[in-house]
């Protein structure tokens, strides 16, 4: 045998162990990336989507949002959003928000948030998920929003994977005073995902375009990296409990 097809064979041996290992991760992060937006609602970027949280299942996590587009008044730094959604029922969602500007006084704990969504239709072989949800309805409301959302997974193709659809319209469907909304309009976006553990996002959140790439890593925790207005950086971490 010739040196050449000696290092070639220990080579094979060698990557083997490298190889098991590699697969052994991708097989443990091989889900769908359905999982929390910075707002802290199940969605894309920041829009909702009609996925909900799965019954019996806490997420937790905390995301660094861009200072020109977290809305707070309490300073113009970034902002930190800590979330933790519960799903229940199986198709209620009820999620609580806490946000804080770095380095910005008098701000006490943060605005706090809660939000509540129903499912109403289930999604199927040619009907979309529908959704209906509210955010912010107690406190400041500095983000409420009421809205109704589709969400349909439109095609599984071999290059790009499972391609879904969202469409939504916020409404100002109460009489309560407020002092910001959020999705005030017909909001909507696309979701590709080219492996189960990766989700490409693209949406418009009835203001502007904004982009994302959404990982999971090790079946429970989950990276979100955000473009918005295509051109400000924000992004962060979750981590998903089943409570069985």
């Amino acid at each position: 045998m010739t040196p050449t097809r000696v290092s070639r064979r220990v080579w094979r041996i060698r990557r083997r162990p490298v190889t098991s290992a590699l697969a052994l991760v991708l097989a443990l992060a091989a889900r769908p990336v359905d999982a929390q937006s910075l707002t802290g609602t199940t969605g894309l970027v920041t829009i909702p989507t009609a996925r909900m949280a799965e019954d019996r299942t806490l997420l937790v996590g905390a995301h660094l949002v861009d200072r020109r587009h977290h809305n707070s008044p309490y300073g113009d730094n970034a902002a930190v959003v800590e979330f933790a959604t519960l799903g229940f029922l199986p198709f209620v969602e009820v999620g609580l928000r806490l946000t804080r500007v770095v380095d910005a006084p008098n701000q006490g704990l943060g605005d706090r948030m809660v939000s509540v969504r129903l499912r109403v239709l289930e999604e199927g072989a040619y009907r979309p998920a529908v959704v209906v949800g509210a955010h912010d309805l107690v406190g400041t409301r500095i983000y409420h929003s009421t809205y109704v959302v589709a969400s349909k997974e439109v095609a599984r193709v071999p290059v790009l994977g499972s391609v879904g659809a969202h469409l939504g319209h916020g409404g100002r469907w109460t009489s309560l005073k407020v002092e910001g909304r959020q999705f005030d309009g017909t909001f909507g976006g696309v979701s590709v995902a080219p492996r189960p553990w990766v989700t490409l996002l693209a949406e418009h959140d009835a203001e502007r375009l904004n982009a994302g790439v959404r990982l999971r890593l090790l079946r429970r925790i989950t990276l979100l990296g955000a473009l918005h207005d295509l051109k400000d950086l924000s992004g962060g971490v979750g981590y998903t409990h089943p409570l069985r």
